[in-house]
């Protein structure tokens, strides 16, 4: 019997996580596939490029020791991934005039 596969929203409810976090950490080991701590992420299931990608039940213990190894924060092994992701954001968002509520125009 084939062992279940999980699609990235059930791993990261098992995790503890949100599947943004999962993709940060995957585009993270993508760029540093020799990092000590990029061996613990194990690899996922994909038939296809941008197909759906599927982790092994078993997978997710290497997973969450993953999570527990990184060190958080902002200047973090992931601050190259999350910074430019908020930078990115930052630079498409539309800001408009806010206007006084107290004022009389």
């Amino acid at each position: 019997m084939a062992e279940k596969l999980l699609r990235i929203e059930e791993v990261a409810l098992l995790v503890d996580s949100s599947t943004q976090t999962i993709n940060n950490w995957y585009r993270w080991k993508a760029l540093h596939p020799e990092h000590p701590l990029a061996q613990k992420l194990p690899n996922y299931e994909q038939s296809g490029p941008r197909q759906k990608r599927y982790w092994k039940k078993s997978d997710i213990w290497s997973i969450t020791e993953f999570k527990n190894a990184i060190p958080h924060g902002r200047y973090g092994i992931l601050g190259e991934i999350t910074q430019k992701k908020i930078r990115r954001d930052k630079a498409n968002v539309k800001t408009e005039p806010v206007r006084n509520a107290h004022s009389d125009n």
